[in-house]
């Protein structure tokens, strides 16, 4: 059992993802959590299988599925939850950054 503690997010340092895409990440209790930030415009290019819960903090996020599923689209103020083994990618579709709070899951994959 872990202990009560803070994640200080805004003291870390933003680390590059991919070309328009940068993060602030931590391990806590063998989950990836982390702060996300696509800029206007950018997306991923790549398929992810993971499984991710996530919460827009500001801006709009469109996932594409490989499977072909409808997208979904998570705006400021909304969770959403990817379920593992159903590859997706996303996008930013506001007008302005879009930064996220996510947990990575890939033990759900």
């Amino acid at each position: 059992m872990s202990e009560p503690r803070t994640v200080p997010f805004g003291d870390m340092a933003w680390e590059d993802d991919v070309p328009g895409i940068r993060d602030r990440a931590v391990t806590v209790d063998g989950a990836r959590w982390a702060i996300v930030e696509y800029e206007p415009g950018a997306r991923r290019e790549e398929w992810c299988p993971d499984g991710h819960r996530g919460y827009v903090v500001d801006g709009a996020m469109e996932y594409e599925f490989g499977d072909g599923r409808q997208r979904l689209v998570a705006r400021t103020g909304e969770a959403f939850v990817l379920p593992g083994g159903i590859e997706h990618r996303g996008r930013n579709l506001a007008d302005g950054p879009t930064r996220m709070f996510l947990i990575d899951d890939p033990a759900a994959s």
